[in-house]
């Protein structure tokens, strides 16, 4: 089990991170797989690249991949359909 008691699994992808089922921890860990790491000379640096990384994924149209649970896609999908 993971944090707050959700399972995780490997996958493949980047880096071969975990999947978290959580959709939040999917996020931040899209956030911190940009950022972290990284050296910034400001902190102003660092929150400006934190807060590129969600317009970036909204841009790419990623967001719902990383925050919607598959059977509740496919069901709003089925609805909208």
């Amino acid at each position: 089990m993971g944090p707050c008691g959700f399972s995780q699994g490997k996958v493949g992808g980047r880096g071969g991170r975990l999947a978290l089922l959580n959709p939040a921890d999917q996020v931040f860990a899209e956030v911190r797989q940009w950022v972290e790491g990284r050296r910034y000379g400001r902190i102003e640096a660092k929150k400006a690249a934190v807060e590129a990384v969600p317009r970036r994924l909204e841009a790419e149209e990623k967001v719902s991949s990383l925050v919607g649970w598959r059977h509740i896609r496919q069901a709003s999908n089925a609805l909208l359909s």
